[in-house]
C-alpha cells in the first residue's frame, strides 16, 4: 500500500524546491501555495481517493529548439502538475529498479525521494563513452534516437509496463485516467513534456531496447531516447540498429533516421571528448592565468565557422559568464533576437553584467519589447519580461508592450503573466484598477491568478471580491487568502 501523504508531502518539496530552475516558471514562485500547502495537499488526496485524476487545463508552450523547430512544453495548474508527478513518483522506485545500469537519465533516489542530479548523470554518460573509446581504440560508436518521443508513447502499452514493473494496479489505473484526460486536449498527445516525471516513464517504455542490446551483447548508453551503441564491427553495429528499430517500431516509435548516424573511432572520439573544451574547462577550474584569453579565442573561432555549431557556442557563453566576462556581450546583444533556441544563456549572460553594463541591457530589452522583433516567440517576450522584473529595469516602451502582450489571449499565459506583475510593479493604482476589469473578463484561471497578484501589486486591493474568491478552496482561493496576509511577493 503507498503511503499517500508522504508521497504528496515529497513531490511538493520537490517542486517547490526545483521552482526557479524550471524552464516555465510560476510568476510568483509558488509563494500562495507554500503558505497554504495543506489545504491542497488535502484536495489532491481526496481526488485520489475518489479517482478523480483527470486533468482540469494544460497549456502547450512552443519552446525554441532550434532556429526553425520547437519542442513543445506543457504549462499545467499548479494542481495538475501536482497530482501528475505524485502519480508518476508513487511508482519511482518499483520502475527504477527494472532500469539497467546503461540508462543515466532520470534514475530515481530512493533515499531522498528525488533524482539523482541530471548534469551529473549527463556529463557521467559523456565520460563513460570517452572512457570506451580509449580502452577499445578499434571500435566505432553509433548513436540514435526517437523521433517525437513522448509524444508517440502508446498509453495502453505504458499501462501494461507499469502495471507488470510494479504491481500497483489501482495506482497505476489512477495515472491512466489523467494520461487519458491529457490525449483529450486537441493539442495534446502520447505523455507530456516538461514534467521530470514523464523521463520516469520514458525509461520504462524503452526497457525492450536495452534488453535487446543487453542480450547481443552490445555495450551501450542511454540518456532518455538518446542512445550510444560502441562495437568492433560496422555490421554488427547496422544489424543491431536495425533491431533497435523493429522493437520501437512494436512500440508504435520511429527511429530519427537523420540522426542515426555510425561514427569511426577518430569521428568517435572528436564527438565524446574535445580536447580544447577539456583545456579550457581545467584553466577555468584551477584558476590558470590567461583563461580569459583561452575561452575569447574559442569563442572567436566557434563564430568564424562556415557552420556555426549550436553546442559550441553555448560552450562559450556559458564559460565566459563562469569567470565574468563580458567580451561576448556585444555580440549577444546584436543576437539576442536571432538566436531564439539560446534564449536561456543569452539571457543568464546578459544578466550577469546587468549591474555594470546597465543602460546597454536595458536598452535592448526595450528595443526588443518594442521593435516587434521578438513577437513570433512568446517564450522570448517572456524572458525578457522576467530580467526586466528581476533587475527592476523600468522603461515605457516596455510597459507600452507588456499591455499589448496581456490584452492579446492569443499570446499565452507565460508572457501575459510576467506582462501583468511588469505592469504591476511599474505602472500606477489606474493600472489596478483596469485589471480588476480584464480580471472579469478572464477565463484562465491562472491568468485570474495573475490579475489577482497584478491588482494587490498595483495598490488596488478589492477586499470583498478577494474575501469572497478565499472561501473557495482552490487554488484562486489560496491565492486570494495568501493576499490578504499582506506578503512582500517574491520575483523569480
Amino acid at each position: 500500500m503507498l503511503n499517500v501523504t508522504r508521497i504528496l508531502d515529497a513531490t511538493w518539496r520537490h517542486h517547490y524546491k526545483s521552482r526557479y530552475l524550471d524552464e516555465l516558471p510560476d510568476v510568483i514562485g509558488l509563494d500562495d501555495i507554500s503558505r497554504f500547502w495543506p489545504t491542497l495537499h488535502n484536495a489532491i488526496r481526496d481526488d485520489l481517493a475518489n479517482d478523480k485524476t483527470r486533468i482540469q487545463s494544460i497549456e502547450i508552450i512552443n519552446l525554441p529548439k532550434d532556429p526553425v523547430s520547437v519542442r513543445p512544453l506543457v504549462r499545467f495548474s499548479v494542481r495538475d502538475r501536482i497530482l501528475y508527478e505524485a502519480l508518476v513518483f508513487g511508482l519511482a522506485r518499483a520502475v527504477d529498479k527494472q532500469i539497467f545500469s546503461s540508462v543515466y537519465s532520470y534514475r530515481w533516489n530512493r533515499i531522498g525521494f528525488s533524482f539523482r542530479d541530471p548534469i551529473k548523470m549527463w556529463l557521467r554518460m559523456q565520460k563513460a563513452a570517452s572512457r570506451h573509446l580509449v580502452m577499445n581504440p578499434s571500435h566505432y560508436a553509433a548513436r540514435t534516437d526517437v523521433t517525437s518521443f513522448y509524444e508517440s508513447i502508446h498509453l495502453e502499452t505504458l499501462t501494461d509496463d507499469l502495471e507488470a514493473a510494479t504491481g500497483q494496479i489501482d495506482w497505476v489505473s489512477k495515472l491512466r485516467i489523467y494520461l487519458d484526460s491529457f490525449q483529450s486536449f486537441h493539442s495534446a498527445w502520447g505523455i507530456p513534456q516538461g514534467s521530470d516525471a514523464s523521463g520516469i516513464l520514458a525509461n520504462i517504455y524503452l526497457l525492450p531496447v536495452d534488453e535487446l542490446l543487453r542480450r547481443r551483447g552490445v555495450r551501450t548508453l542511454r540518456y532518455s531516447d538518446d542512445m550510444y551503441l560502441f562495437g568492433s564491427d560496422f555490421w554488427e553495429l547496422r544489424d543491431s540498429i536495425l533491431q533497435i528499430n523493429d522493437v520501437l517500431r512494436s512500440r508504435r516509435l520511429s527511429m530519427a533516421t537523420q540522426k542515426t548516424v555510425i561514427m569511426d573511432t577518430e569521428t568517435a572520439v572528436n564527438y565524446f571528448s574535445d580536447a580544447e573544451k577539456d583545456a579550457i574547462q581545467y584553466g577555468i577550474e584551477v584558476g590558470k592565468p590567461g583563461k580569459a584569453d583561452l575561452v575569447r579565442k574559442y569563442f572567436d573561432s566557434v563564430l568564424a565557422r562556415d557552420q556555426m555549431s549550436v553546442r559550441d557556442l553555448r560552450f562559450a557563453i556559458n564559460r565566459l559568464k563562469r569567470i565574468s566576462d563580458d567580451y561576448a556581450l556585444p555580440w549577444v546583444l546584436e543576437n539576442a533576437s536571432r538566436h531564439p533556441h539560446m534564449s536561456k544563456e543569452i539571457f543568464a549572460y546578459m544578466g550577469k553584467f546587468i549591474d555594470t553594463r546597465a543602460s546597454e541591457v536595458a536598452a535592448k530589452l526595450a528595443s526588443m519589447m518594442s521593435s516587434g522583433e521578438i513577437y513570433p516567440y512568446p517564450y522570448l517576450q517572456f524572458q525578457v519580461l522576467r530580467m526586466a522584473l528581476k533587475h527592476d529595469i523600468k522603461d515605457a516602451r516596455i510597459i507600452d508592450a507588456a499591455w499589448q502582450i496581456l490584452e492579446d489571449k492569443n499570446r499565452g499565459s507565460l508572457p501575459r503573466e510576467f506582462a501583468v506583475r511588469y505592469i504591476a510593479r511599474s505602472g500606477s493604482l489606474s493600472s489596478g484598477m483596469l485589471m480588476k476589469h480584464r480580471f472579469e473578463n478572464e477565463q484562465e484561471d491562472s491568468m485570474r491568478r495573475a490579475l489577482m497578484v497584478g491588482m494587490y501589486e498595483s495598490g488596488y486591493y478589492p477586499k470583498r471580491l478577494f474575501r469572497s474568491i478565499a472561501q473557495h478552496k482552490d487554488t484562486l482561493g489560496l491565492t486570494a487568502s495568501y493576499l490578504d496576509t499582506s506578503p512582500d511577493i517574491p520575483v523569480i
